[in-house]
């Protein structure tokens, strides 16, 4: 055994090593510092006087002072210019550069200061774009309304013309996104973690902005009658009536556009008036189920959009649309693009303008689906208005709703762009453009409501309320899928589950519907549950030009009752490969479903599920999970 002496020389020795260390150590920090604190000193100033500079550029561009934003914004880019110079000498003069965290450190402050490098050029340009847009009407008025017919000509024309330099920001703003994103949470930029947090946070939303709006400055030239005016047709779709593009159509309006904006025709009219005068003078044979269950023999504009597919249904109401107009001896010029609209979209422009009086009453998001038709199916009567004008009242609706969205500040048009987004992601606005090149611009914004066209399992159910009144604005509806592997082959069970919330009376009766699952092509019925087959219509087909497979059948459901249906069938065994399932649930356009659950049960070990939802439960090789249905969902189950 080693003498106790030993092991304190031993120890003293390592102390002594350990303090000369030390001693080194700090010699070299001190040295380090002696040779960095000139550059330290220097990129504090720097960046500080460029964030100080920068938020003054910001607020003189938001208050429309160019020349005084062009000022401040380049004292900006040379300060963070500046402090970009300090940084990379610190990579040779600041000695813990040398250790990995240290380099680490320093990256993070780099990466902030080129942040704000960027940030000041990206300001640069807006303030520049903003500044050449031909509008000086902006600077003293502040909605597009106040403007004259040549500053709104002018001011469109400079819009359609930025967007390759908008596309520009657009990079340039992820590129900062992407810089602060590499910035963890513990470094020494923590004291200032919720100054960054909020700059990500302001960042994301003009990203935002600028994905959601540039593709409309590509159709803004046919919406606005640039160069050649531009004839629209906008079908209103009534989704308390709901019909498989999103409602039934029982008004249309015709929009005439021309010059950059000059409203040349806005008329809203019942659809009767073209169905009316056309009885016997055209001759379009109706779909079997409408036939059969509305009981009619000819099929008419009103019901035209029984495809689920926009652009299809869009060409079936344009076609009816010209030629009911000619036989009421209404002659209508070519049109430009076919639209449609639900309430849902309405009542979202009624949260940015506020409510609108017209004929004495107030119409808000809340209360102006049922308000209008309570007007335009019993009040008229009391009113001593015919039932052939008993919705003129749509008309002052939407003269009173121009005049507040013409009249909005603009500070609202960004809220006012994020609205449209959002509509045309729920489908409460469908596009059909005649010109191709539009329209293909319309599929890229997800706006044609076309049935989509994917790889791996596909569902849609559609609902067609025939005679049913305004039923469906009482109906609870939630949908359960399952899919499960059986012996190599996929099997598919979807239930419906529908509840009727109301009575009889003037809104809501018994509720019928057509109802429609689209499945992937090639699916075989198996059974369903729950219906009187001598008297359900059921049907199952492949529709080769939807390119689709499906099932089809008619049912009714009571006044305070409920009613499940089950629908089991054999998936294509293609639906599904040995790497990934993939899910698209497309929902149908002014449909409200409560609640879609999915289970999918196989015979591997699941290793990652997408998109991230919180209500959601994996069991090796099994999955269960629930969402909402307000927006086409896609998922994807990866296997191991």
């Amino acid at each position: 055994m080693k003498s106790k002496a030993y092991i304190l020389t031993v120890i003293y020795k390592f102390l002594k090593f350990l303090f000369f260390s030390f001693l080194i150590l700090l010699f070299l920090l001190i040295l380090s510092l002696v040779l960095s604190w000139k550059d330290w000193r220097d990129f504090g100033q720097a960046a500080m006087q460029g964030q100080a500079n920068l938020k003054i550029g910001v607020s003189h561009l938001q208050t429309k002072n160019w020349q005084e934003a062009e000022v401040s914004l380049q004292l900006a880019e040379t300060n963070f210019l500046k402090g970009e110079e300090k940084i990379n000498n610190l990579y040779n003069t600041w000695f813990p550069v040398k250790l990995n965290s240290g380099a680490k450190q320093l990256s993070h402050l780099h990466n902030l200061n080129s942040s704000g490098l960027m940030l000041s050029r990206s300001a640069l340009q807006v303030n520049r774009l903003a500044h050449n847009l031909s509008s000086a009407a902006f600077a003293t008025n502040t909605d597009f309304k106040s403007l004259s017919y040549e500053q709104k000509s002018a001011f469109l024309q400079s819009l359609i013309a930025l967007e390759p330099e908008l596309n520009g920001l657009k990079a340039n703003i992820s590129l900062v996104l992407s810089k602060l994103d590499s910035i963890p949470q513990f470094s020494l930029l923590w004291p200032i973690r919720a100054e960054l947090r909020e700059l990500k946070d302001n960042l994301s939303s003009a990203y935002t902005l600028l994905d959601q709006s540039l593709p409309l400055l590509r159709i803004l030239p046919s919406l606005s009658g640039f160069p050649e005016e531009s004839n629209l047709l906008i079908m209103l779709q009534n989704n308390d009536e709901l019909r498989p593009t999103g409602g039934f159509l029982g008004s249309y309006v015709r929009l005439d556009i021309a010059n950059f904006g000059e409203i040349k025709r806005l008329e809203a009219s019942d659809v009767y008036h073209l169905d009316m005068p056309s009885i016997g003078l055209t001759n379009f044979e109706a779909p079997e189920p409408i036939s059969r269950y509305l009981k009619v023999e000819n099929w008419y504009l009103r019901d035209a959009n029984w495809s689920p597919d926009w652009p299809q249904a869009a060409k079936q109401i344009q076609t009816m649309f010209q030629a009911e107009s000619s036989a009421a001896g209404k002659e209508e010029p070519s049109l430009e693009a076919i639209i449609g609209i639900t309430p849902d979209f309405v009542a979202e422009l009624l949260r940015i303008t506020g409510p609108i009086s017209v004929r004495g009453e107030s119409y808000a998001a809340e209360n102006m689906q049922a308000l209008l038709q309570y007007n335009v199916e019993v009040a008229y009567l009391d009113e001593d208005i015919s039932s052939w004008d008993r919705k003129d009242i749509i008309n002052d609706l939407i003269i009173a709703l121009k005049e507040r969205l013409t009249s909005l500040p603009l500070s609202e048009y960004p809220r006012l762009m994020t609205s449209l987004h959002n509509s045309l992601e729920r489908k409460d606005i469908l596009i059909y453009f005649n010109n191709p090149a539009q329209q293909r611009v319309i599929e890229d914004i997800k706006g044609d409501g076309a049935i989509a066209q994917v790889s791996g399992d596909y569902l849609m159910v559609v609902d067609a309320n025939l005679a049913a009144f305004k039923t469906d604005a009482v109906m609870r509806k939630n949908i359960f899928y399952q899919v499960e592997e059986n012996d190599n082959e996929w099997l598919a069970n979807l239930k419906l589950s529908y509840s009727h919330g109301g009575g009889f009376d003037w809104r809501t009766t018994r509720y019928q519907s057509y109802t429609r699952i689209f499945v992937p092509l090639g699916s075989k019925l198996i059974e369903i549950e729950g219906l009187d087959k001598a008297q359900a219509d059921i049907s199952s087909y492949d529709d080769k030009i939807l390119n689709k497979h499906v099932i089809g059948f008619f049912w009714t459901i009571e006044p305070g009752r409920n009613r499940e249906i089950k629908i089991s069938y054999k998936l294509p065994n293609d639906v599904i490969n040995k790497k990934n399932y993939n899910l698209f649930v497309q929902r149908q356009p002014g449909s409200h479903i409560e609640q879609v659950s999915f289970s999918f049960k196989n015979n591997r070990t699941i290793e990652q599920f997408l998109p991230p939802i919180n209500d959601r439960e994996i069991r090796q090789s099994e999955v269960y999970w629930n969402d909402n249905l307000n927006t086409d969902k896609n998922y994807q189950i990866i296997f191991q």
